[in-house]
């Protein structure tokens, strides 16, 4: 995939999303801004800030953080869905460009996610069945493309996906304490191929719930997207299998990379 082109690829589709979803699957790494409204450097937006420890506040020993993340695995384990806001803060380091995004999203399981960004823009994503579904109305475009390719790692959305385990995939570097949650710092255990690409994953974790808050990606070459979980729900009602299904006006252009080489 192109880092800057024109709107005629889906790499060039992907140029013009505000690194959309891209906290928790990562495509971070290879997307970058061409209409950026919220400039500056990663850290200055709340999501960011989520993810500093607290002054003063002794580090959790590396004992407490795996006890977090075996509590977090326990209790995500129990559920089927999750729903609510989300903040979002992206950062690309060649263009030293950021943007804050907003919008709602869906996660049930096994195996399926709704993203619907609200603003800078209205943009709608989904996974399902391993592919990645998006429509940007702006542009009238959907484009369609097996999750497999468009990841720099799989791993980070597996867990949420209800595919992954956090104690099995990861291997913790440390955790604080802040003031949205308890941050654990983690790295893939297995690091060969397409997970080379991911530097670091940052877990935001509520301590009253023990259930996933906001999660930070950091991929190989200064790239940084953070987000972070609002006004969740657990088991909301309501939840079937057509909330996965996107839908979208007849006319738009649609780019279907399931079957054709990534550029």
């Amino acid at each position: 995939m192109c880092e800057l082109g024109s709107c005629e690829t889906l790499s060039a589709v992907m140029v013009n999303i505000p690194n959309i979803l891209l906290s928790l699957i990562a495509l971070v790494g290879h997307s970058v801004f061409a209409e950026a409204q919220e400039a500056g450097a990663f850290g200055s937006g709340e999501a960011a800030k989520a993810f500093k420890c607290t002054q003063g506040v002794e580090s959790l020993s590396k004992e407490q953080g795996r006890a977090v993340l075996a509590r977090v695995q326990e209790s995500y384990a129990k559920i089927d869905s999750l729903s609510g806001a989300f903040i979002q803060e992206s950062y690309v380091a060649a263009l030293d460009e950021g943007e804050e995004s907003s919008g709602e999203m869906l996660f049930a399981k096994p195996g399926k996610m709704r993203w619907s960004y609200k603003l800078p823009r209205v943009q709608e994503v989904v996974i399902r069945d391993e592919e990645l579904w998006m429509y940007q109305p702006d542009k009238g475009q959907v484009m369609i493309d097996s999750v497999g390719k468009v990841l720099i790692s799989a791993l980070p959305v597996s867990f949420l996906m209800g595919l992954g385990n956090l104690t099995q995939d990861f291997e913790l570097i440390s955790a604080c304490t802040g003031h949205s949650g308890v941050i654990v710092n983690l790295v893939p255990r297995d690091k060969t191929g397409k997970e080379e690409a991911l530097e670091g994953f940052v877990f935001l974790v509520d301590r009253e719930k023990n259930l996933p808050k906001g999660a930070k990606i950091n991929s190989v070459g200064g790239n940084v997207t953070a987000i972070v979980f609002k006004n969740q729900q657990v088991n909301a009602s309501g939840v079937s299998s057509q909330r996965f299904v996107l839908e979208y006006p007849k006319g738009v252009d649609i780019l279907d990379r399931r079957k054709t080489p990534q550029s």
